[in-house]
């Protein structure tokens, strides 16, 4: 009987996930630290891992994390298309409104969203 190899733990192998696909995004990221972006309502089947209550809702990138496939790609076995991933902070108010226990309206949320889930507000 021989053994399949999980294609994504053979590229890894010895470098490390995220770290091997670093320079396999296509160029270089498409927004930059201040940003404010929005995040996209795409349609999602099965998996992704770009948190529902941020769509539609604003941010601002605070870190470019690192390039790798998609979390909805990768689930698929597709990880020949790598995109960057970028940290966005969300002031929590602007996710889930003003809450009159909250003891300081400034707490921020941060979520690591891939580049197709941005766009500019």
């Amino acid at each position: 009987m021989s053994k399949s190899v999980n294609q994504p733990v053979a590229i890894a192998k010895g470098v490390g996930d995220p770290q091997c696909y670093k320079g396999k995004a296509g160029g270089p990221p498409k927004f930059k630290i201040g940003d404010r972006l929005r995040i996209r309502d795409l349609p999602d089947i099965f998996y992704n891992q770009t948190p529902g209550y941020t769509r539609g809702k604003v941010g601002t990138v605070t870190a470019l994390a690192y390039e790798s496939p998609a979390p909805e790609d990768e689930a698929w076995g597709h990880i020949d298309v790598v995109e960057w991933f970028y940290v966005l902070d969300f002031l929590r108010k602007d996710l889930w409104g003003d809450d009159p226990l909250d003891a300081n309206e400034n707490d921020t949320v941060q979520a690591e969203i891939p580049e197709r889930w941005l766009e500019p507000t």
